[in-house]
């Protein structure tokens, strides 16, 4: 009904705007009265505006409806008589739409409020900043942190910590790096990480800061611990057979106390005597090999980066191992899907490669159709994989948990260092390596970078 009364009032005014342009033509032109013409022309130009105004009018009205919608905190000017009269309909569904509408902003400010509080109310610090660096979150765990009370741009914090907000720029997706910092005389060891999500196009970065401090100081000495019980053992087991081997040749070199000469001693006491030197001397050059083999470990050289052909390395890998005699029957297959390059030493990652394929080839001594895989490739958050997969014997779940301690070995006659080797080499390249087995179904071991 609201609309029909606009259109009817749009319909007068311009029959009304007609007659009066007929009328003040027809006085004009044809009865030659000048007066009269000129008074309906008046009244004619005043219709005319009536017109514009009252459809100006409507459409005020109609811009302030919208403008409520998009407005937070919008306050309604029209007269509400003349909405009502001409736009009841209208009227009656934009203000249900409204109130929709500020209910469903209401809940969404509610919302908004509830995650701002648990942000800032968590213990791990939270900084988020788009693709030009400019910082739209820092929550009060990162502000006790970092010892700032605000930060515009992420690398504003290079005048705090030299170089840690370009550092941070640089970060790739779940990638991560530890920092330490002193705050308020306070040494801090923060674990940084990052994510990225797209919003409206724009990358945005979500970094994770976390005071790992204490963590890693237990680990530190768990870690201890263990390395001390390892070397411990295989001291033990060197040093009681060469204590208890020179006491029975000290025992046999003397009676009651009284050294002997050597026209005294007898044959076998001699031939005793020069078995338990050969013992004891194994037993001290395995002690030296193991203490050089724990030098090996703690002593790596620096890296010598350059950009590696993963396939190409891979290929020289498999013509190395064409040869070898513990490759008899299996298949060794190269599959690289990611053309790119790879930032690393080149020596370093042929060797970590090198001792994961020969790990693979042990375990598939008496497995029906052997193969292993070299792969490399892009996951899916395009982090560089490089992946070696075999059909062996597999790991058992608790040894999968120990296979990086130093020392520790499942293998007749292992040196236990392999792994542990393998894992700090990946690790100056910052990088992560994982181990997926199943007793039975094989081994998948990845390095991502």
């Amino acid at each position: 009904m609201g609309f029909n009364r606009f259109y009817l009032s749009i319909i007068i005014h311009v029959v009304l705007i007609t007659i009066a342009s007929f009328t003040f033509f027809y006085f004009l032109t044809v009865t030659n009265q000048m007066t009269t013409a000129a008074g309906i022309g008046i009244i004619g130009i005043f219709l005319m505006f009536r017109l514009i105004y009252y459809v100006n009018r409507t459409n005020r009205i109609l811009g302030d409806f919208f403008l409520y919608l998009r407005e937070d905190n919008p306050s309604l000017t029209y007269t509400r008589k003349y909405t009502d009269r001409n736009f009841k309909g209208l009227n009656q569904k934009l203000e249900l739409l409204i109130r929709e509408f500020k209910e469903d902003r209401l809940e969404k400010e509610i919302q908004a409020k509830y995650m701002q509080t648990i942000v800032n109310n968590v213990t791990t610090g939270i900084i988020s900043f788009d693709q030009s660096g400019c910082v739209h979150l820092l929550n009060n765990a990162a502000r006790e942190l970092l010892n700032i009370r605000q930060l515009k741009m992420i690398e504003e914090l290079n005048h705090y910590y030299p170089g840690l907000g370009s550092r941070i720029m640089l970060l790739n997706p779940r990638e991560q790096i530890a920092e330490k910092i002193i705050t308020k005389e306070k040494f801090h060891l923060l674990s940084i990480n990052t994510s990225i999500i797209k919003m409206k196009g724009i990358r945005n970065h979500i970094i994770t800061l976390n005071d790992i401090k204490y963590q890693m100081e237990e680990q530190e000495i768990e870690s201890w611990k263990k390395l001390i019980r390892v070397i411990n053992h295989e001291i033990m087991n060197s040093i009681t057979p060469i204590t208890t081997l020179t006491t029975a040749i000290k025992n046999k070199l003397q009676k009651k106390g009284i050294k002997q000469i050597h026209r005294d001693i007898a044959e076998n006491d001699i031939r005793d005597a020069v078995i338990s030197t050969d013992i004891i001397e194994e037993r001290s050059k395995g002690l030296i090999n193991f203490i050089d083999r724990y030098r090996k470990l703690t002593k790596l050289a620096p890296l010598e980066i350059s950009s590696v052909d993963i396939k190409e390395m891979c290929q020289k890998i498999q013509f190395l191992f064409k040869e070898e005699p513990g490759m008899k029957g299996i298949i060794l297959k190269v599959d690289c899907k990611n053309k790119d390059t790879l930032q690393a030493d080149p020596k370093m990652l042929e060797q970590v490669m090198i001792n994961l394929v020969k790990n693979s080839m042990e375990a598939l001594e008496g497995v029906k159709n052997p193969y292993i895989e070299l792969g490399y490739y892009l996951d899916e958050e395009q982090s560089k994989v490089i992946s070696i997969t075999d059909n062996g014997v597999g790991i058992e779940p608790e040894a999968r948990e120990q296979v990086f301690v130093p020392f520790f070995t499942t293998k007749q006659g292992g040196s236990g260092i392999g792994l542990s080797l393998c894992r700090q080499i990946i690790r100056m390249h910052r990088g992560e390596i994982r181990i997926d087995s199943e007793p039975g179904r094989g081994t998948i071991v990845k390095l991502r970078f």
